[in-house]
């Protein structure tokens, strides 16, 4: 389902390492359409597509300079060694970071990091915690499908035109024309989603 000759590298190596393939088909995607559909979200085919391919998955990905940073911070402090708070997670994910993009010829300054899922049957069930839907479809003028969550507290959501919208409790970002450049812009630094409604009154209708 995912272009790979429009991902980025080391987004693609993110992805392959939390668990997804070019030929990965999640086994409950029917069963979360059918759900999702009852719950009141019309189903088109991009939808289907992205929970065949992506449903169930969930990141949690640091920059990868992160570690660096905080040993940096410990020392600033006056903080030694054997005083450094205990981190070996966040130490273990940014070496292998660093070390695919060695790999990869990247420099690790282009990326940040990001907490996501591909969970939108949890989307489907939560949507309390965003704006109303009916006021986000009037603003974004199509059909939208939630695929996923990403931090802190946004919904993702899918449009027939492949476009990717994130919700919040207090506006709607417009976060790329399909799914792999919703993934850039969580990951590549200088990509920003576009705010397209908040609700202070600003309002950029696309």
């Amino acid at each position: 389902m995912l272009d790979l000759g429009r991902l980025d590298p080391y987004v693609l190596w993110v992805l392959n390492k939390g668990g997804w393939t070019p030929g990965r088909v999640f086994p409950r995607a029917d069963a979360w359409m059918e759900e999702i559909q009852r719950l009141g979200f019309p189903g088109f085919d991009y939808a289907g597509q992205v929970l065949r391919s992506l449903g169930g998955l969930g990141f949690l990905e640091y920059a990868p300079r992160t570690y660096e940073g905080m040993v940096q911070s410990w020392r600033d402090q006056g903080l030694p060694p054997e005083r450094w708070p205990k981190a070996a997670g966040i130490r273990e994910s940014c070496q292998a970071a660093l070390a695919a993009l060695q790999n990869l010829a990247l420099e690790a300054e282009r990326y940040t990091g990001a907490t996501f899922t591909f969970q939108a049957l949890t989307a489907a069930r939560d949507v309390e915690i965003v704006l109303d839907l009916d006021l986000a479809r009037t603003v974004i003028g199509k059909a939208i499908f939630p695929i996923g969550t990403v931090e802190p507290d946004g919904l993702v959501f899918a449009a027939p035109d492949h476009s990717v919208y994130v919700l919040f409790n207090d506006g709607i970002f417009f976060s790329g024309g399909c799914v792999e450049e919703f993934l850039h812009i969580l990951f590549l630094r200088g990509r920003r989603p576009q705010n397209i409604y908040h609700l202070n009154g600003q309002e950029n209708i696309l």
